[in-house]
């Protein structure tokens, strides 16, 4: 067996990818990097033997969860004893895997299946049954909002209205007043009072 190892910049330089990458598929992966003492990575030939099945999964379009459902498949029950007496598995006080784990990863795992299973044979129903809900829910809110423009309106209308009859009312009382004042001239002129 293979007994080298790798500082992550070392491995990702590998692996073609960046450290970064590798970091991010441990931590959403939930993968069991083994540590030095130092608490720095250390990537054996196990590890590196997962990250290129890993890319080789990511190829074939794989999510992530897909992905993670399988490395805890093929994941021995127990981690592998370091290769030299300086690297721990990491966090290790929490490395030994106990019978409950197990069978919680493995109902997890069932579950997973099923739910994704059940989604992916339900889309079709559960696409139209979203789409008939938020059309339903759109429906109402532009229902509401024309009703809110029209009562809008309408006050604007009426607003319109009364200001138009107010200007009537004063064009008409001031040629009441003008007439009035017209005759009032006339007849002091005519001589009548």
């Amino acid at each position: 067996m293979d007994k080298t190892q790798y500082m992550i910049s070392d491995a990702a330089k590998h692996l073609h990818v960046e450290a970064h990458v590798l970091r991010y598929w441990e931590d959403e992966l939930k993968l069991r990097i083994p540590r030095n003492k130092l608490g720095h990575r250390i990537y054996g030939a196990r590890e590196m033997a997962l990250f290129r099945q890993i890319l080789m999964w990511k190829k074939e379009g794989l999510s992530l969860k897909e992905i993670q459902i399988r490395c805890q498949e093929a994941a021995p029950e127990a981690p592998e004893a370091p290769a030299t007496g300086q690297v721990i598995p990491y966090p290790s006080e929490h490395s030994a895997v106990t019978v409950e784990d197990s069978k919680m990863t493995q109902f997890k795992q069932i579950l997973g299946r099923i739910v994704t299973d059940a989604i992916h044979n339900n889309s079709g129903e559960l696409t139209s049954g979203i789409a008939s809900h938020v059309s339903t829910h759109v429906n109402k809110e532009l229902d509401f909002l024309f009703r809110e423009k029209e009562e809008a309106d309408e006050k604007r209308f009426r607003q319109l209205d009364e200001t138009i009859r107010t200007m009537q009312r004063a064009r008409q009382e001031a040629a009441a007043a003008q007439n009035e004042e017209h005759t009032s001239k006339s007849r002091h002129f005519f001589g009548k009072k």
